[in-house]
């Protein structure tokens, strides 16, 4: 019965009966193995984030909503900034001293 329950959205409730999915976290590897798909997942979740910000401040610019445009370009902006941040990080990293 809860199976087909969604929210506002559209995306299923999950059954709160149902145990969750393990993480990669919950699996037993090497520390960095972990880091590195870690900081992977969040390199591609951040360029996902990127693309629907800019898409949403350019249907906002185009519908005529400036203060909903400014918003999204903040946090398009900070995006931008974290994954500049990420890749200077992964570079430092990778870098010979």
């Amino acid at each position: 019965m809860n199976q087909n329950l969604r929210n506002s959205f559209g995306r299923r409730i999950p059954d709160a009966r149902t145990p969750p999915a393990s993480s990669t976290a919950d699996t037993i590897l090497p520390a960095e193995v972990t880091d590195q798909q870690q900081t992977k997942e969040r390199a591609e979740a951040l360029g996902f984030i990127i693309c629907r910000l800019d898409e949403l401040r350019q249907m906002a610019a185009s519908h005529g909503l400036e203060t909903l445009g400014c918003l999204l370009d903040v946090a398009f902006t900070e995006s931008c900034d974290a994954i500049r941040r990420e890749r200077s990080s992964a570079q430092a990293e990778q870098t010979p001293r």
